[in-house]
């Protein structure tokens, strides 16, 4: 059963709207895209990529909080979610979105197009959804993040595959292991349960 996302989290399907971490862009999603947004199965992805209650998370490239918000669910008041992006609109439109859902333990954090600005060294994970293929500086943006990990602490990428999707816009998998193991990071697991994404887990080397 996929998990039902309120309609609050995203005022219309077809424009989830998703701050570009590194590329400096704010933009809407293509429809085809929203559409394999809202068909995520949340809660297994979730699962998959090891989030429990009482962690402290990083979300980077956070937008209005697709994902950041079912993550601060699932911490609990235990834990946290920093949830970062370059865009001060889409940070106050996710403030609002935690406020309406009552999640106190969501901070947002206004970061730079290479360094995301987490509390450091806080993060037991660090997750980028549908994000890094837009980072401008993908590579000093992961060497930035290594500094915010704690010890173990381990960085999630959820992204569609340009293998099974045909868009390649998006990074393959072969990139994205090849860009973090050149940014010192190996690969802990490589989920492949979700029909049009990679659910890759990383680890600092």
């Amino acid at each position: 059963m996929r998990r039902a996302v309120r309609f609050g989290l995203l005022p219309v399907i077809v424009l989830v709207v998703v701050a570009a971490a590194g590329s400096g862009v704010y933009h809407a999603v293509a429809p085809r895209l929203a559409a394999a947004l809202w068909d995520l199965d949340i809660d297994r992805a979730m699962d998959a990529a090891g989030v429990a209650p009482g962690m402290i998370v990083g979300e980077a490239g956070a937008g209005d909080g697709y994902f950041t918000l079912p993550m601060a669910r699932r911490v609990g008041s235990a834990g946290a979610v920093y949830a970062n992006d370059i865009s001060r609109r889409a940070l106050d439109s996710l403030e609002a979105n935690a406020k309406r859902e009552r999640l106190p333990n969501v901070h947002t954090v206004e970061g730079t197009v290479d360094d995301p600005l987490f509390p450091q060294p806080a993060l037991d994970m660090a997750v980028m959804v549908y994000a890094l293929h837009d980072f401008a500086h993908p590579a000093a943006f992961l060497n930035s993040l290594k500094r915010y990990l704690k010890p173990g602490g381990t960085v999630v990428i959820l992204d569609q595959n340009p293998e099974a999707s045909g868009d390649r816009h998006f990074l393959s998998r072969e990139r994205l292991v090849e860009l973090f193991h050149e940014s010192g990071y190996e690969l802990m697991a490589d989920e492949r349960f979700l029909e049009r994404d990679l659910l890759l887990v990383f680890r600092p080397s």
